[in-house]
């Protein structure tokens, strides 16, 4: 799967020729690395800001007390792993995917972004998807614009990739990558070619001595605000 999303993005991500190119490319492994991470289940920077959630939880959560289900996730998302128990088609004809709780009474619906996604997906099948939570619920929860995890972060690192090369230097970041981002860039322009000898970041955060002095940078360009990573809804 890792090798798979690899592919993807380099497919995905292209650089400007005549940017810097040593801190593009820590960035994009950067990226790359945090969403295999979150994928495998690992703690990573996205998994601070999409929980991981399985259908019996959610149906939990929302019978136990379902004010503080909507509290906790109206408008946020969330990544959902299940089982297909049925497609069905609500009164307008659209249709949503059931995925069972404990038993056939109690469920999970899941609108999908692209409703012509129905055509691929039958009961039985395992599903991966990023989706958004909402206070409009039923008798169950519901989850809006569900999107498969693959199409998800396949757009998420091809528009980070695409704001980060609009930057200048010296421009204040708006997200943590880049802040990271014009850090690297910074520490590449005062130490020129240093960066030529690492090939992944975990080589880089080894060499405590240049990964202290890039921090600097970095923290320069944080605010309380762009400590954080924002993550775009499907």
């Amino acid at each position: 799967m890792k090798k798979i999303i690899a592919i993807s993005l380099l497919t995905l991500i292209g650089f400007n020729a005549s940017a810097n190119d040593n801190a593009k490319r820590l960035i994009e492994l950067l990226i790359k690395d945090d969403i295999s991470v979150f994928r495998s289940g690992g703690k990573s920077n996205i998994s601070n800001k999409i929980p991981l959630v399985t259908a019996s939880q959610l149906i939990s959560e929302y019978s136990n007390n379902q004010y503080k289900y909507e509290k906790a996730y109206d408008k946020q998302l969330v990544n959902i792993k299940t089982v297909v128990s049925g497609v069905k088609t609500d009164l307008s004809g659209d249709p949503y995917i059931v995925a069972n709780g404990k038993n056939q009474f109690e469920y999970v619906s899941l609108e999908l972004k692209n409703k012509d996604d129905a055509m691929n997906i039958n009961k039985g099948n395992k599903i991966d998807m990023i989706c958004v939570g909402t206070k409009n619920n039923v008798m169950f929860p519901t989850l809006k614009n569900c999107v498969t995890t693959d199409s998800y972060f396949n757009q998420f690192a091809k528009t980070t990739i695409e704001d980060i090369n609009k930057l200048e230097v010296n421009d204040k970041p708006s997200n943590k990558f880049e802040a990271i981002y014009l850090g690297l860039w910074k520490f590449d322009t005062q130490k020129p070619n240093v960066l030529d000898k690492y090939k992944t970041v975990n080589e880089l955060l080894k060499n405590k001595a240049d990964f202290d002095e890039i921090t600097k940078f970095i923290k320069e360009g944080f605010t309380k605000e762009n400590q954080e990573i924002s993550m775009p809804k499907p």
